[in-house]
């Protein structure tokens, strides 16, 4: 099984929230308006990595994914975070800008989970 195909299992970790909500003191309000923020953001961070890619741009595109990456980490996607991660370690490996079209499969990777995340996402937690 391909670490993709593994995404297809776990794309968000709800116990993420469910602990973020509980030291909130349970305020459903705050977590609900949370995930609505990245859920908004999500297509837009990843628009931003495919700009990146076009324009040569090494520091955004590390920008983009760092930013990608704490957002999801912190909402709980896991895949998104995997993703992102494997994004980044590809981005420093790179002697330099000229090489980035080479990761245009992965952020498609990437773009492919983005709906199916969102789902999961806005599914209420019980």
């Amino acid at each position: 099984m391909s670490e993709y195909e593994e995404c297809t299992d776990a794309l968000v970790d709800p116990s993420v929230l469910t602990e973020l909500r509980a030291e909130l003191g349970g305020d459903q309000a705050i977590i609900s308006t949370f995930v609505r923020n990245y859920v908004e953001l999500l297509p837009w961070r990843v628009d931003r990595l495919h700009h990146a890619l076009e324009k040569l741009d090494m520091e955004d595109a590390m920008d983009a994914v760092l930013s990608l990456k704490t957002s999801s980490h912190m909402v709980g996607a896991i895949c998104m975070s995997r993703l992102a991660t494997e994004l980044e370690i590809s981005i420093r490996l790179l002697p330099n800008a000229a090489h980035l079209e080479e990761l245009r499969p992965l952020i498609n990777e990437i773009e492919h989970f983005v709906p199916a995340t969102i789902r999961e996402l806005e599914t209420p937690i019980p």
